[in-house]
């Protein structure tokens, strides 16, 4: 689906006819469409108890959203063994610096 032409406006007939609130959760949504809905939501209670209506659908069937590439490069940032190897200059760089402290620091 496109986005929509600006003369038609965000209402609940553009939301039922184009599956807006489940478009929504699964971030399907053209930029426009998106700033449009999350400015309708926030007054609206009715599409407010629509979108968690879908929410819980999408949840019971094990719908799951396409994942973020941003998230997933964030969280394969650190390897095990880089981790590792971070964790291990960390425990070796207090014993450290708490003994350049002590030897340093006047008494």
């Amino acid at each position: 689906m496109g986005s929509r032409p600006v003369e038609i406006p965000m209402d609940h007939a553009y939301i039922d006819a184009n599956s807006i609130a489940e478009r929504y959760l699964d971030h399907a949504l053209s930029s426009g469409d998106l700033r449009d809905f999350e400015e309708h939501i926030v007054d609206c209670q009715e599409c407010a108890d629509r979108l968690l209506l879908a929410e819980m659908f999408h949840a019971r069937n094990g719908h799951k959203p396409k994942p973020d590439p941003s998230l997933i490069a964030k969280v394969t940032l650190y390897k095990p063994r880089s981790l590792a190897l971070i964790l291990i200059a960390a425990a070796l760089a207090i014993p450290l610096a708490y003994l350049l402290f002590a030897l340093i620091w006047p008494r």
